[in-house]
């Protein structure tokens, strides 16, 4: 009998340590279709629906779609439109009609979004 309880208190004691050590399992990536438009001086240049993964990164989509300039991770040029910093003129960009609160590089994509990247003038 007392050589049963060491077997189980052993046992138990093996499984309960094996949950110890277990890690957390990562959030799988997720394909995301998504669209994005160009606007310079308001007027559209370029609409293209995309297709990735949602841990890819807005800046990484940009420069697969687009030949895409940057500085220290902020947009200066795509597809040859420069900003101008004597005429105020900045790329800008908008998810869902919402102003971005993050630089491309630190933006993921999720399901359906809608980019809207502007050049203008700023007010």
């Amino acid at each position: 009998m007392q050589k049963l309880v060491k077997i189980t208190t052993i046992f138990t004691l093996s499984v309960g340590l094996l949950g110890v050590g277990a890690q957390p399992v990562a959030a799988q990536a997720k394909t995301v279709k998504a669209q994005i438009t160009l606007t310079v001086d308001h007027k559209k240049i370029s609409q293209k629906k995309v297709t990735t993964s949602s841990k890819t990164t807005l800046m990484k989509v940009m420069k697969k779609t687009y030949k895409v300039k940057d500085d220290d991770g902020m947009i200066t040029a795509i597809n040859g439109h420069k900003q101008n910093t004597k005429t105020q003129k900045y790329w800008m960009y908008k998810i869902n009609g919402k102003q971005a609160p993050k630089g491309a590089a630190q933006t993921y994509l999720k399901a359906n979004d809608k980019v809207s990247f502007t050049l203008n003038a700023s007010k």
